[in-house]
């Protein structure tokens, strides 16, 4: 009977060192993003002659 509570005595020593390891690192990356947006056309082009070449 003593052997078992401190076995689980010693499981639960090493388990709460387990988690103590992981909860002072963050476990996540952050990324700022640079957004750049395209340069919208405003204007049409017509092209001469681009309409008949496909026919």
């Amino acid at each position: 009977m003593k052997k078992r509570i401190i076995r689980i005595g010693a499981a639960a020593a090493i388990a709460a060192l387990f988690a103590s390891a992981f909860a002072a690192c963050n476990l996540y990356e952050k990324e700022d993003l640079e957004i750049r947006r395209c340069p919208q056309v405003q204007d049409t082009i017509t092209t001469p002659g681009w309409d008949d070449m496909g026919r």
